[in-house]
């Protein structure tokens, strides 16, 4: 009679713990910005277009893809002209946007060559996300995810549209005073080398509107290869934590002098026993097909989240090590600009200096959690009560394990691998630079 209520007490307990719901449109509303901000550069996250619409957005793609390019060279020539006859200042306040548009242009080209890898990426991750009733653990794993995951893509949307409406706002404006006051002067927004005088006739009209379109045409494509970064790293490492969750729930551990109630896995093990666990824990050969056929799922869905993993390193690595190489290049010199260039109230290298300083992060913090949720499998496996499974499911548990022990990880073409040690290395590195380039120019 006591062992029936007990079994009832853990039944209500496995009932009252499977009160959460989760579906896919949770998912796919997590890609919503991405995919709006992707539109209009051109680029599509899709299966179903149509032999005539993928042509359009090919075109528009190209289209857009060559004004960047046009920018960078101009940019580029402008400054290689300037280091042979401008003054320190002049060559300073130049580099951060021609590294911006070199680091753009790579990401940018990686997407639109690798289509197919990047809707896999999205797809994938989508047939293994949870639907209908889960575990309060599993709902706050995928709740902070998610919610954790919108406020860092708001956040940096932001503050791309903030800069480039703080980069070419006051052109506009010293273009008002002009029609007032014919002794000013107005200013395009960035340093184009270009064959005649911007300011005769409309000239001036006409090149603010193309900085301007190429300004938050870059933007676009910064943000784009961004945030399908974030969001990737964001789903496969939640991915890993319900993987942990699902492997400490493989076997029905009973409790007795070796396995006491005040230990954690006794207490895991009550929360989350199924009926037909606890009915057959006295006999673990009848469940043993059943733990292999979950265990061969868990295998199969590791291996996936590693290929996953493989594939978002295949595709940003390289754009990542131009991306990590430029931005300590323009946080230093944002830092100097700031601090001889700029005047206190004018906020455009500040503000691109807080950017920076925020991709930065953001692709360091997400690449550590990678590392920290791919090894906690690791630990999973162990805590999961595998001294109670047989020979053969022990042999498959120890070798899983072994391979668990080696992080999962995104590197910058091999030099280093993004993490949290990554982001300080920059900024460590940004700051000696800083300090050179102060002394240099005192000298």
């Amino acid at each position: 009679m006591a062992s029936k209520n007990n079994l009832s007490k853990i039944n209500n307990m496995d009932t009252e713990e499977k009160v959460f719901k989760v579906n896919i449109i949770d998912y796919d509303e997590s890609f919503n910005l991405a995919k709006k901000i992707m539109k209009i550069v051109g680029l599509r996250a899709t299966l179903n277009d149509t032999k005539f619409a993928r042509m359009g957005w090919n075109l528009l793609f190209w289209f857009n893809f060559t004004n960047i390019v046009v920018s960078a060279i101009l940019e580029a020539t402008n400054m290689f002209q300037m280091a042979s006859v401008g003054t320190f200042f002049d060559l300073f306040t130049m580099m951060p946007c021609v590294g911006y548009l070199v680091v753009v242009l790579s990401k940018a080209y990686k997407i639109k060559c690798y289509k197919s890898v990047f809707e896999n990426l999205i797809y994938e991750p989508r047939s293994m996300w949870p639907t209908g009733n889960i575990t309060k653990e599993e709902h706050k794993i995928i709740t902070d995810g998610l919610g954790r995951l919108r406020l860092v893509v708001k956040v940096y949307v932001f503050c791309n549209g903030l800069l480039g409406t703080i980069l070419t706002a006051p052109s506009l404006v010293s273009w008002i005073k002009s029609r007032y006051d014919q002794e000013t002067q107005p200013q395009l927004p960035f340093f184009y080398w270009l064959p005649f005088d911007p300011l005769i006739g409309y000239r001036y009209e006409i090149m603010f509107v193309l900085q301007t379109f190429h300004c938050f045409l870059a933007a676009g494509f910064m943000l784009s290869g961004d945030l399908l970064f974030v969001m990737f790293l964001s789903h496969i490492t939640t991915q890993f934590s319900l993987l942990a969750i699902r492997i400490k729930k493989l076997l029905y551990v009973p409790i007795d002098d070796q396995l006491i109630e005040s230990y954690p896995l006794a207490a895991y093990r009550k929360l989350h026993a199924t009926n037909n666990e606890i009915e057959n824990s006295h006999d673990l050969k009848e469940n043993e097909q059943i733990v292999k056929e979950e265990l061969i799922q868990i295998i199969h869905q590791h291996q996936a989240l590693i290929r996953l993993s493989g594939d978002v390193e295949n595709m940003y690595t390289f754009s990542l090590l131009v991306n990590f190489l430029n931005s300590s290049i323009i946080i230093c010199f944002c830092l100097f600009c700031c601090a001889f260039y700029e005047k206190w109230n004018e906020f455009a290298y500040k503000l691109f200096f807080i950017t920076a300083i925020m991709q930065i992060w953001m692709l360091c913090w997400y690449g550590q959690q990678l590392l920290d949720t791919s090894t906690g499998v690791a630990e999973a496996l162990y805590n999961c009560g595998w001294y109670m499974a047989s020979k053969s499911v022990k042999k498959s548990i120890l070798i899983m394990i072994h391979r668990s022990q080696k992080r999962v990880y995104i590197t910058t073409y091999g030099f280093s691998i993004i993490s949290l040690e990554c982001y300080s290395t920059i900024l460590k590195t940004s700051w000696s630079y800083f300090t050179l380039l102060i002394n240099m120019y005192k000298d």
